[in-house]
């Protein structure tokens, strides 16, 4: 099974609260897009940023990479079942 949600910061674990960036308005104010394959996070980003950062030139080159993979994962499904 593939999954993606959003969720706020108080959905996170405790151990993931710990881990996630404080950038921007800081790490209780961002959103989260979590990528769950199989019950495991595969992917977990936050919204939070500097506000200079929030340009063309930010570089968010992994969000390219984390659908072809999330794609990836979800046809395997289809083509197993």
């Amino acid at each position: 099974m593939l999954s993606a949600i959003v969720q706020n910061f108080d959905e996170l674990t405790h151990d993931e609260q710990q881990r996630v960036s404080n950038n921007g308005s800081g790490k209780k104010y961002a959103s989260y897009l979590r990528v769950i394959h199989d019950g495991d996070t595969i992917l977990l980003k936050s919204s939070a940023m500097e506000p200079e950062d929030v340009s063309f030139y930010r570089d968010l080159s992994w969000i390219a990479g984390a659908l072809e993979n999330v794609y990836r994962l979800g046809k395997s499904h289809t083509t197993d079942a």
